[in-house]
């Protein structure tokens, strides 16, 4: 496969998988959900400082400290300023924890979003790599938000078709996922192998368990929330760090290291999720 033509064909499938996985988070999501993310302020607070300015200034801090080449410390800062992980309530499914905050959590992240990732990218990126921020706006807008609130439309105005529509899409966003993944690895091969002895994994693997700490310690006094702040954030939205990789920068490194960091993210909050899924969760309330 020509790697101009890969390069065209990983755009194509990653817009579908990041189109589709946003439109049935929307779907999935109910009104209670939201409410009560919203309602318990002070944990809502912590939350969005831990995952929109913590996690990317560790993520920034790490690539100043520690020398690696400039593609890979833009995949790495670029995945850190994606908040919203999709997968944040199927490990809160996984923990037994507070699904309905994890839910609620993410939409309100992915809204927010679309400010927070331009704004974080120009204040964050190493010095000699050049985005536009209007435009990465523009793309978070277009290819996360739209769909999010199609999908949340569709979830409080007519909740049946909402339940019909989410299944189906639900298949669409995995195939493509696994597509995704499979076609990566063919075009990018080479870059994945280059991100060995770079620095790069291992800068990974730190921000990954600083965000696991911070989101733990943060979640307040019930358990089933830490659990939820801590795998939420430590995940990240690989879906629109994976789309703006693939539109907005010209370099594969930073594609593969945002391949390679959120790897490393999910696999590691799925492993602590289903450790802690073998515990009794406490009845706490989640005000903290």
């Amino acid at each position: 496969m020509g790697t101009t033509f890969g390069a065209a064909v990983v755009e194509l499938v990653t817009t579908v998988f990041v189109l589709s996985t946003m439109f049935s988070m929307g779907v999935q999501l109910s009104a209670s959900q939201l409410v009560d993310a919203l309602r318990e302020w002070r944990l809502l607070s912590r939350s969005l400082a831990v995952n929109l300015v913590a996690v990317p200034l560790i993520a920034s801090l790490l690539v100043r400290t520690v020398s690696v080449e400039t593609g890979f410390a833009a995949g790495i800062v670029l995945l850190a300023v994606s908040p919203g992980a999709p997968f944040g309530p199927k490990l809160a499914e996984i923990s037994e924890s507070d699904v309905a905050f994890a839910s609620g959590l993410m939409a309100i992240l992915c809204l927010l979003s679309v400010v927070t990732i331009p704004v974080s990218l120009l204040w964050l990126l190493p010095g000699d790599v050049a985005v536009d921020p209007l435009a990465i706006g523009r793309m978070v807008l277009g290819i996360q938000l739209v769909p999010l609130l199609v999908g949340l439309g569709t979830s409080f105005a007519r909740p049946s078709l909402a339940a019909r529509l989410h299944p189906p899409v639900q298949r669409l966003s995995d195939y493509t996922f696994v597509g995704l993944i499979v076609l990566l690895v063919v075009v990018y091969s080479d870059s994945m192998l280059a991100l060995v002895g770079t620095g790069t994994l291992g800068l990974s693997t730190v921000a990954v368990v600083a965000s696991l700490v911070l989101g733990y310690g943060l979640g307040g006094p019930a358990r089933a929330t830490r659990e939820v702040l801590a795998t939420t954030t430590a995940a990240r939205n690989a879906a629109i760090a994976l789309f703006i990789a693939t539109t907005a920068f010209s370099d594969p490194n930073v594609l593969t290291t945002v391949l390679a960091f959120s790897f490393i993210g999910v696999v590691g909050s799925g492993l602590l999720a289903s450790v802690w899924r073998r515990r009794p969760v406490e009845s706490v309330s989640a005000n903290g």
